[in-house]
């Protein structure tokens, strides 16, 4: 059987056979490029994630609304019983009136009255004096009552007049002494006193002794020497030293603790 043969001016190519496919061929390629994937391996999860969370949020919401039902509960039954205790205190407490402590310049001025009248200033306690300045009263010893010029031994006369004041310290302990030495300016030189400091702190000590073996609490008791240094008067004479020559016991009223 003869061929066709191809027409002037054309390329034999264009008349040759077409290649055949063969059968499954392609279908196994597009096969193969498509993803294997498993499907509704994922979905069961998500599902029980929203389960959970449901479950989550009910159970908050159902904690809120049980808090919010027992506090107006739990406010009731305080002040039901704060109620009753509260009445009782102010029934015990009203009637109890604290005192009243008098100002401290009132107390002061009792303590002077009193001073005054505990010494009742029998014979030779005529130049013993009192004085009130502002928070202190003051108990002022001449030389002349309580020793000899230049000493320091009590003398037998003043024995008297410190058991006075000695009652009256032990009926208030309250009270806070400071015993003062003072001298004039004339110096004193001699082995016992190498100066005022020494005499006066020593006087002012002997005062104190004395008041403690009458029977004063000596935890209220202080002692202070000044020498020459804290005169009442200028010492320009023989009347203004004497009157500096002395021995100061201040009385003052302790803090309330």
């Amino acid at each position: 059987m003869n061929e066709p043969s191809c027409p002037p001016g054309l390329s034999e190519d264009v008349f040759a056979p077409l290649p055949l496919k063969r059968a499954g061929q392609s279908s196994l390629r597009l096969r193969q490029r498509e993803p294997q994937t498993e499907k509704g391996n994922e979905i069961w999860l998500l599902t029980l994630s929203d389960l959970l969370m449901l479950l989550m949020i009910f159970f908050v919401m159902l904690l809120g609304m049980t808090l919010q039902r027992l506090t107006p509960i739990e406010t009731s039954q305080t002040s039901s019983l704060s109620g009753p205790m509260q009445s009782k205190e102010q029934t015990i407490q009203n009637p109890v009136i604290p005192p009243v402590e008098p100002a401290p310049i009132e107390r002061y001025a009792a303590l002077e009255k009193d001073l005054n009248a505990a010494l009742s200033r029998e014979k030779g306690e005529q130049e013993v004096m009192v004085e009130r300045k502002a928070d202190l009263v003051l108990l002022i010893f001449p030389e002349s009552i309580v020793f000899d010029p230049g000493q320091a031994e009590l003398k037998p006369s003043a024995q008297a007049t410190l058991n006075k004041v000695a009652s009256y310290i032990m009926g208030r302990r309250y009270l806070n002494i400071e015993v003062q030495g003072h001298t004039d300016d004339r110096p004193i030189h001699n082995a016992r006193y190498p100066s005022n400091w020494e005499l006066s702190v020593d006087r002012a000590t002997q005062v104190t002794k004395a008041l403690m073996s009458m029977g004063v609490n000596p935890e209220q008791v202080s002692v202070k020497g000044f020498g020459e240094y804290r005169p009442l008067f200028q010492n320009d004479g023989d009347s203004n030293r004497f009157k500096n020559r002395r021995v100061e016991i201040q009385f003052s009223i302790a803090p309330a603790s």
